[in-house]
């Protein structure tokens, strides 16, 4: 790669995911491993994904064994920084993960690595004025959630449930996006 790249540099999707693999019956191999997390019995995983074009590809994966060990938001952060150097050199890198990986931490520690984090959040998040999430009504906009130093773009949408009622989920990016983008 001897000629540098003209032009905007391609963006590369990273996912970050926490699965359970549910278990039932008694494994004595997995005795430290498997637990039961927001009412799941197996074992938990945090995955990393990379999206290339119409492929996700799993990268890598850390297993989360709960009290007393990391976070699954520090494990995501761990899986991260062990991206190889050629390929986030080459790519903008942007994070995708759930509400799970929504914390202060996570968020920092992205922004540290100088990648752009898109993350859901929870509708009691408090902003930096003392508002929560849910009384905001406009898409895209530029606020600071309390404790984070640097603003987020916000949006949301709404997901359809099993009982067929709506949800309103909210969603953040680090880099300054329309909502509709966000969303997207």
């Amino acid at each position: 790669m001897s000629q540098p790249i003209k032009g905007r540099r391609p963006t590369l999707q990273v996912i970050i995911d926490l699965t359970t693999l549910e278990k039932r019956g008694k494994f004595k191999a997995f005795n430290e491993g498997v637990r039961v997390y927001h009412s799941k019995r197996g074992l938990h995983l945090v995955v990393m994904y990379l999206v290339v074009g119409q492929w996700r590809i799993p990268w890598n994966f850390r297993v989360d064994r709960g009290k007393d060990t990391p976070s699954p938001a520090r494990l995501g952060l761990r899986l991260l920084r062990s991206l190889p150097k050629v390929i986030t050199q080459r790519f903008q890198v942007l994070v995708l993960a759930d509400s799970a990986f929504g914390s202060i931490e996570f968020l920092q520690g992205v922004r540290k690595l100088k990648y752009h984090p898109i993350t859901s959040l929870r509708c009691d998040r408090k902003l930096e004025d003392g508002r929560r999430l849910a009384q905001l009504h406009k898409r895209g906009q530029q606020v600071r959630l309390a404790g984070l130093k640097f603003p987020i773009s916000l949006s949301w949408y709404y997901l359809k449930r099993d009982n067929d009622k709506l949800e309103k989920r909210y969603v953040l990016s680090t880099k300054v996006l329309k909502g509709s983008t966000i969303n997207w």
